[in-house]
């Protein structure tokens, strides 16, 4: 018979302690065996010093480097030289902000007077040097307004916005005698110009927006010279198979391109027409545009134009100079 072992009386079983005393144990570890040795308020100390200035550091970077933002700049209406004004105010903001790190241009107009349309054109080229300048059509970008257009890239619309219209027309100065009430110092002063120099106006200014739509955009381009100075107007969807626009999209989709230009992520939007009419009012500045002398009737539609060019893509053409 093998002799039964005596149990022992010291042995002690395995202790039952919760997972929880693991953890406060290795901490006992790290920061002192003793609980009581000041171990725990090392801990403290390190999370006061440790962790509090990346939480404070969080919170300025949070409330005192403003957020990166993209900002919107609205040309609507007819182009003439105080909605051209509107625009430059909100360009002003736009440089005065470093906070805003790109651009989408939203348009919503027929065209209107030829040099005002190029300037706003060469204003978004120079804005361009400086950040990401993308343009949004919305109902309408035709003529003068899709002039202004080439100065973004790319360019969104919607399906069924009106594009194009590229081209130039007027109203031929009329003939004005000098008589015994009338005098003048040259045969062209009371009009500043002639049939024949009219016509060569014309042509120039049309071969100059052809050239200027080509210049940007370039391969892109479906149609031929010949074809886009028809000055036909199309929708959104064939403005895009035919190089008039990049994309069909939403203000959302050219929002997030200009982001994606400027390498920012997260980001806010900001309404340039917004800000420059608030600081108007604040000024005690009117923010109301004042009519065109060529603006269409509310009524009607007709305008009353004076003799010269226009890029202009008007429905109901009726005026007379």
């Amino acid at each position: 018979m093998t002799p039964t072992s005596p149990p022992e009386p010291n042995r002690q079983h395995p202790s039952n302690e919760g997972s929880g005393s693991r953890p406060r144990r290795r901490l006992a570890r790290l920061f002192g065996d003793n609980p009581s040795s000041g171990g725990f308020a090392r801990l403290g100390s390190f999370l006061f010093w440790g962790v509090a200035p990346l939480l404070i550091g969080l919170w300025l970077a949070q409330n005192l480097i403003p957020q990166p933002a993209v900002g919107v700049v609205r040309l609507y209406g007819d182009i003439y030289w105080e909605s051209a004004d509107f625009v430059m105010l909100q360009l002003e903001e736009v440089r005065a902000d470093p906070s805003i790190k790109a651009v989408v241009v939203q348009l919503d107009s027929p065209g209107g007077e030829v040099a005002t349309s190029q300037q706003m054109y060469m204003e978004f080229q120079t804005l361009r040097r400086q950040m990401p300048v993308v343009g949004c059509i919305e109902s309408i970008a035709a003529s003068g307004a899709y002039y202004a257009a080439m100065g973004t890239d790319p360019v969104y619309a919607r399906p069924s916005s009106t594009v194009g219209n590229v081209g130039v027309w007027g109203y031929i100065p009329p003939d004005l005698g000098v008589n015994d009430v009338i005098l003048a110092s040259g045969p062209f002063k009371l009009t500043a110009s002639s049939r024949d120099e009219f016509l060569r106006s014309i042509e120039g200014i049309r071969l100059e927006f052809l050239e200027t739509v080509f210049s940007q955009r370039g391969d892109r381009m479906k149609l031929s010279r010949v074809e886009l100075s028809q000055g036909l107007a199309y929708a959104g969807r064939d403005a895009q198979r035919l190089g008039l626009i990049d994309h069909v999209g939403s203000e959302t989709d050219a929002l997030r391109t200009a982001a994606q230009q400027a390498g920012i992520a997260h980001y806010r939007v900001v309404d340039m027409a917004v800000r420059v009419i608030e600081n108007l009012t604040e000024d005690g500045e009117s923010a109301e545009l004042e009519p065109w002398v060529g603006a269409a009737d509310p009524a009607t539609g007709k305008r009353i134009l004076p003799p010269g060019a226009y890029l202009l893509y008007d429905m109901q053409l009726g005026g007379a100079p």
